[in-house]
C-alpha cells in the first residue's frame, strides 16, 4: 500500500495559499504532539509511533477539511487587520490632507484679496483715494472738521457783514462758549434811587 501523504491531500498546487496554510497548521499541530511528548520524558521510538498515529487519523478522519477551514480563517482575519490597519492610516492621512487643504485654500483666498485690495489701491483715481481718505476712521474725523470749516466759510462769504458778525458771534458762544458783547449796543447806565 503507497504511503498517502497530508501535503498532497492538503495543498493542490503551488498556488494554493489556503492549502500551504493549511499544511503549516498540520504541521504545527503535529510538531507539537512531539515536543509535548519529548517533555513528558517519553522514548523516541514511542514518539515517533503517537507522530505516526496522528498523521494516520488526520487522513481517514477527514480531517483535512477542518486545516483548510482553520486556514481560511487565519487569513481572513489576517487580510480583516490589514484591512483595518489600511482604513485607519489612510482616514488618518485624508484627515491630514483635508486639513492641510483647508489651510492652502485659506491662504489662497487670503492672498487673493490682499493682491486685489492692493491692486484696486494702486489703480484709484485721485478723486477715489480722496473720498476714501475723508470716509475712513481717524481722517475722516478731520475730514469733517475741514468740510465744517469750508461749509461755514463759503456761507459767511455769502452773507452781509452784519449777519456774518452775529454768527460768528453766536457760534463762538455756542461750540466754545466765549459771550462777547456787541459794540455797537449802548449800554444802560446803572441809577440808584436817591433818597
Amino acid at each position: 500500500m503507497d504511503k498517502k501523504w497530508v501535503f498532497e491531500s492538503l495543498v493542490k498546487d503551488d498556488k494554493d495559499t489556503i492549502g500551504l496554510i493549511a499544511y503549516a497548521l498540520y504541521k504545527n499541530k503535529k510538531h507539537t504532539l512531539a515536543t509535548s511528548l519529548r517533555k513528558e520524558g517519553k522514548a523516541e521510538d514511542y514518539i515517533q509511533q503517537q507522530v505516526q498515529t496522528f498523521h494516520d487519523q488526520t487522513l481517514q478522519n477527514n480531517s483535512l477539511g477542518d486545516y483548510r477551514e482553520t486556514a481560511t480563517n487565519f487569513l481572513n482575519k489576517i487580510f480583516s487587520e490589514l484591512e483595518d490597519d489600511i482604513r485607519t492610516k489612510f482616514e488618518k492621512e485624508k484627515a491630514q490632507l483635508e486639513k492641510q487643504h483647508q489651510k492652502n485654500v485659506t491662504n489662497e483666498k487670503r492672498k487673493l484679496f490682499q493682491n486685489i485690495k492692493n491692486y484696486q489701491h494702486a489703480n484709484r483715481a485721485w478723486y477715489e483715494k480722496l473720498g476714501a481718505w475723508l470716509l475712513s476712521g481717524i481722517p475722516g474725523l478731520a475730514s469733517s472738521f475741514f468740510i465744517t470749516c469750508l461749509i461755514i466759510g463759503a456761507s459767511v462769504l455769502l452773507i452781509t457783514e452784519d449777519k456774518r458778525q452775529d454768527m460768528l458771534r453766536s457760534l463762538w458762544a455756542e461750540y466754545f462758549g466765549i459771550q462777547q458783547q456787541a459794540p455797537n449796543q449802548p449800554t444802560k447806565p446803572t441809577t440808584t434811587p436817591k433818597p
